[in-house]
């Protein structure tokens, strides 16, 4: 009798993953999906330090490269490796013009953002594919709408992670309510598909 097929696949809860270990799974799993889409790709990550910004060098059959950064979550957020305080300058007022250029700066190049679902023993992956300039753009509108458009009593502390949510990936904005204003998704359009758009990989 095979025991593994014994096990209720239904009643395994998938456990709370160290970040680390959520971070190499999401890059193993998208390493694993280009290659089956027939690229060349390779982890970068196996010397004793990370190369930074940088998880996944992948080539195509065109001879172009593009150096991918992977994203993972078991939750319905991602979070960004990017403060509130690289939109703050040195005195402690908001700085979009600062944060802009600090996005431009340290996204090199397009992200892959993985949410893990299902249980541990049947796991379910989805990919959300952002080219180099949608992660900015998306980044930078929500952090301008977040840091200007509520009805704050007390200023923002410039501290704290930048997360990006799932809804957002799939279109969906923020409507208003009586603490902030509506927060207009910049890829609200039915023409932009982010799941599972691997061409994003080389649009810029």
């Amino acid at each position: 009798m095979n025991l593994y097929w014994n096990i209720n696949r239904s009643s395994v809860i998938m456990p709370k993953l160290p970040t680390y270990v959520l971070g190499a799974i999401g890059e193993h799993q998208t390493l694993s999906r280009l290659l089956l889409l027939g690229y060349s790709a390779a982890i970068t990550n196996f010397s004793v330090e990370n190369t930074e910004n940088t998880d996944i060098l992948c080539r195509d059959g065109k001879g172009r490269f593009c150096a991918i950064q992977v994203k993972t979550t078991s939750e319905d957020n991602w979070k960004t490796g990017i403060s509130h305080k690289e939109f703050y300058n040195d005195n402690g007022q908001i700085d979009l013009t600062k944060g802009r250029k600090f996005l431009e700066n340290k996204v090199l190049g397009p992200w892959v953002f993985v949410q893990i679902g299902g249980t541990s023993i049947a796991p379910t992956f989805t990919f959300f594919i952002l080219s180099r300039s949608e992660v900015i753009d998306m980044i930078y509108s929500n952090e301008e709408w977040y840091l200007t458009g509520f009805n704050r009593k007390k200023p923002l502390k410039g501290s704290g992670p930048i997360c990006l949510y799932a809804p957002w990936l799939n279109g969906n904005g923020i409507p208003a309510n009586s603490n902030h204003i509506e927060w207009v998704n910049p890829f609200s359009s039915p023409s932009y598909k982010f799941e599972d758009a691997w061409h994003n990989l080389w649009i810029d």
